[in-house]
């Protein structure tokens, strides 16, 4: 017995072509939006400032070792911020 390819190729395009034309017909899921992350400061960063006042710099606690900071005003009170020099790692901290 003789295939013949023909047929065969033209019934694998006919399969495949029913196959898009019914994704095609599927509806469309609406676009989710995505809130920005916000992310706290750990509590550490609020009891290295307790008794500073707003622009004192600091030695705040990190995981990696201590870094010099500056108390900045908060929605929850002072807090340390990390001063970073542009270009360069914060200071105490691994490279």
């Amino acid at each position: 017995m003789k295939t013949n390819y023909w047929v065969l190729a033209l019934w694998v395009a006919g399969s495949c072509t029913v196959g898009v034309t019914a994704q095609d017909s599927l509806p469309v899921p609406p676009v989710r939006t995505v809130a920005p992350i916000v992310h706290e400061p750990p509590p550490q960063a609020y009891a290295d400032c307790k008794g500073k006042k707003a622009g004192d710099a600091i030695q705040h606690t990190t995981r990696e070792g201590k870094v010099a900071a500056m108390c900045e005003d908060s929605p929850k009170g002072l807090v340390a911020r990390p001063i970073q020099r542009k270009g360069l790692p914060l200071e105490g901290r691994a490279n």
